[in-house]
């Protein structure tokens, strides 16, 4: 116990630290009425992405995300220089986040036909493959020459999707593999460890969230169940009820058999913005808040271990996705209300 609390001093005291520099919900008020790029980029002053911005991000909305995304990755390799050996899965979890983020870039290039050079300056420091390889991967022509260059990566596994997508060209096929395959390997790895119990929660709920939005947003499509297998997590009993009757129950009628875990209402509650909109983002969203409110169970549980850690990556990436939402609505006519229904948990 002592060893556990001595071995996470630095780093809580760090990721405490870069938390009172998180945006206040006063400012986030002020964020939600930002019409321009220019707007942003002086609420900005005083956080740390302050420092990362360009002339360019006063005025241009894209150079503002990417500096938003150059901060939230920055952070990423300086916690991962810090932890503990011990708990070596959550640096893999930090440095393979941003290797799944640029393949991500890179899968939705080639499946757009979009540019090289457009697509490099996308291409983000951070994870464990080099630039030099995502260099290579930018010079093919065709998403099974992409498949082929991941042989001997820890991605190899999206050729179980290329089948497929070669058939349907639907690219949440590959997206959803390569999801499958970053969640995965974590939950394995964590399954056979002792130790790092809060963490193993953590992965858990993302495994059983990753597996639900399949599963819902399949049953919403009127897809089969033979059509979801390959991108489903295994070893996650909670959702073993919803696969078996998958063909036979309708959407709102598989929400019941989830009414003894911790997903059932948070769910319900996304009901009603589901049958009124037809879409599947009222459940994600829903689902995205328990996960966060499980990342601050942690941290109240182990304040002195890992658990300040958890809670304070979950929270980062909730400030970043919620900034790159008002970023991205200055692009488009959203009302102020509009926008504060996009920021999640704002």
């Amino acid at each position: 116990m002592i060893r556990d609390t001595l071995s996470y001093l630095y780093v809580n005291a760090t990721v405490m630290a870069k938390e009172g520099k998180f945006i206040s919900a006063g400012r986030w008020d002020d964020l939600w009425g930002c019409s321009s790029p220019g707007e942003i980029a002086s609420l900005l002053e005083g956080t740390d992405y302050f420092p990362y911005l360009s002339e360019g991000a006063a005025s241009e909305a894209k150079e503002l995300e990417r500096a938003i995304i150059e901060e939230f990755s920055a952070v990423g390799r300086e916690i991962s220089k810090i932890i503990p050996k011990r708990a070596w899965p959550i640096r893999d979890y930090l440095l393979r986040k941003w290797d799944v983020i640029n393949l991500r870039t890179v899968l939705r290039g080639i499946h757009g036909g979009l540019a090289r050079e457009r697509l490099l300056d996308s291409l983000l420091e951070g994870g464990e493959l080099s630039f030099s390889f995502f260099n290579t991967l930018l010079d093919v022509e065709s998403m099974d020459d992409f498949v082929a260059l991941l042989s001997g990566t820890p991605y190899q596994g999206l050729n179980e999707g290329l089948a497929r997508y070669n058939e349907t060209h639907n690219l949440f096929i590959m997206e959803s593999m390569l999801d499958k395959i970053f969640w995965q390997d974590l939950w394995l790895k964590v399954l056979r460890l002792r130790g790092l119990r809060e963490f193993r929660e953590y992965i858990a709920m993302r495994v059983e969230t990753h597996n639900l939005k399949i599963i819902l947003r399949a049953k919403s499509d009127g897809l089969l169940r033979e059509d979801i297998d390959p991108f489903l997590i295994a070893e996650c009993t909670i959702v073993d009820e919803l696969l078996s009757a998958f063909d036979e129950e309708e959407l709102s009628g598989m929400l019941p058999l989830l009414e003894d875990t911790p997903y059932f209402e948070p769910l319900v509650s996304g009901q009603h913005e589901y049958e009124r909109t037809g879409s599947i983002q009222a459940f994600e969203e829903v689902l995205d808040g328990s996960v966060l409110q499980r990342a601050e169970d942690i941290r109240k549980k182990k304040p002195f271990g890992p658990g300040p850690l958890i809670g304070f990556l979950v929270s980062k990436e909730r400030e970043v996705k919620n900034l790159l939402a008002i970023v991205r609505s200055t692009e488009v006519d959203l009302s102020r209300e509009e926008i504060r229904e996009s920021v999640m948990g704002g």
